[in-house]
């Protein structure tokens, strides 16, 4: 991260931030690099598998699922914990 941005978000907050984008749209598959563009276009030109780490953490959880291919979506029925 650049020394000039603002602090880093907490790992939690990031995650919640990922799991609301998810869940506006029930059963849309994204890549973490689509993920991590729509969240934060500066972080994404620096690693643009940034948002990775996060998603995988909220898949282990069950907050979210993934395909076979890798693209993680939020369940159109969703029947996971809800993230508090």
């Amino acid at each position: 991260m650049r020394p000039d941005s603002e602090p880093s978000i907490t790992h939690q907050a990031m995650e919640q931030e990922i799991y609301q984008l998810l869940q506006q749209t029930p059963g849309v598959l994204y890549s973490a690099k689509e993920i991590g563009k729509r969240l934060d276009r500066d972080q994404y030109k620096e690693n643009a598998n940034w948002a990775r780490p996060y998603l995988e953490s909220l898949l282990r959880q069950h907050f979210i699922e993934a395909d076979e291919n890798g693209y993680f979506f939020y369940p159109k029925r969703h029947k996971l914990g809800e993230i508090t």
